[in-house]
């Protein structure tokens, strides 16, 4: 696909390939932008994930949703330094957006839902060491 941004701002978008679900009902989408590659995990809604249950924040340096909602965007990837307060997701609940902050200062260790995942208040997004 070729998108034209504007003048002199052209991006060519190809598809490379999009992986097998996983036990987590994520697929791993490869597509090259202008030849360069990037991957991004994708939460595949149309398989069944019996019995999933999320893993819920509760500790220090464990970012929790605060509410019912769907993950829209996501600023950090593990390994990222953060520091607290800042914005590490999005949460888009009745057609409004909320900034979720990080609530501690450090590095983080792991991001656990993807653009597009349903989530629950208390539901782990982000781990901060």
């Amino acid at each position: 696909v070729e998108l034209d941004l504007g003048p002199g701002n052209q991006r060519v978008v190809k598809l490379v390939s999009i992986s097998d679900v996983d036990d987590e009902g994520t697929r791993t989408v490869l597509f090259e932008v202008n030849g360069e590659q990037l991957y991004m995990p994708v939460t595949d809604n149309s398989v069944e994930r019996e019995g999933l249950v999320r893993e819920k924040a509760k500790g220090p340096g464990q970012v929790g949703s605060p509410m019912p909602g769907v993950v829209v965007n996501l600023k950090v990837k593990a390994g990222d330094k953060i520091k607290e307060g800042e914005t590490v997701a999005t949460l888009s609940a009745m057609k409004m957006e909320t900034s979720i902050p990080a609530t501690a200062t450090g590095t983080v260790t792991r991001v656990v839902v993807n653009v597009g995942d349903k989530i629950e208040g208390d539901d782990l997004m982000v781990e901060i060491e």
